[in-house]
């Protein structure tokens, strides 16, 4: 069973989060769920609607549910490219990225899209960098 990532489905941001998850060897870890369609299971495990929509919630495959930062952090553990969240596990940064955490995600609709990279494959099309296009 994969991780169940459950996400808002209507915020920009974290559609193109999910698009770069799925793009990569985390796909096969995770599957992404919109919170729109979870209701019943986010109210047994005792998240409201209001909580689902503000925090990123995981449920982990051992059927533990991990909410907010420690989502993110588990979310990014695998994952194949750089992502800025991997320097919120540095010791110094961990404290202020967990205390970060809630204002970013209270506030995540003032965020645009383009702060995230595209994946590779969008909608069925895959682009490719103009330095690795094949020159004629």
């Amino acid at each position: 069973m994969k991780h169940q990532i459950f996400y808002d489905a209507q915020c920009p941001l974290c559609v193109r989060e999910m698009e770069l998850v799925l793009s990569d060897r985390r796909a096969a870890e995770f599957e992404p769920v919109p919170v729109q369609d979870s209701g019943e299971t986010l109210q047994r495990h005792g998240i409201t609607p209001a909580e689902a929509m503000t925090y990123l919630h995981i449920l982990r495959a051992d059927g533990t549910m991990v909410r907010g930062m420690a989502a993110v952090r588990l979310m990014h553990e695998h994952a194949t490219a750089f992502t800025l969240i991997k320097l919120a596990n540095l010791p110094f940064v961990a404290p202020l990225a967990d205390r970060l955490y809630p204002w970013f995600a209270r506030h995540r609709y003032r965020f645009p899209r383009w702060l995230l990279p595209r994946p590779a494959c969008q909608d069925g099309v895959c682009c490719l960098a103009p330095e690795k296009r094949m020159k004629k």
